[in-house]
């Protein structure tokens, strides 16, 4: 008859055991899963950013290209204003 209880204190505290494992468990779960979102909205707020950085660039670069482009013609012109004073003198 102490066998049987016996078995049945182990039987017992195997199974608090194994629902306090459980628990735990549930809890690391629902911590990795939180952890998970937070990581989610972080990204989705980085790839935002990044559009906008990239929208932003794009706009810069064809600022540039166009202010470029009215260099080169000032740059021309004024050589052809050099090239007709130099020649008219």
């Amino acid at each position: 008859m102490d066998a049987i209880k016996k078995k049945m204190q182990m039987l017992k505290l195997d199974k608090e055991n194994a629902m306090d494992r459980a628990e735990q468990a549930e809890s690391d779960k629902k911590a990795a899963e939180d952890k998970s979102k937070q990581l989610e909205d972080d990204l989705l707020a980085l790839q935002k950013k990044l559009k906008s950085t990239e929208d932003e660039l794009d706009k810069y670069s064809e600022a540039l290209k166009d202010a470029q482009e009215k260099l080169e013609l000032a740059e021309k012109k004024a050589t052809d204003v050099s090239l007709a004073l130099h020649f008219s003198t």
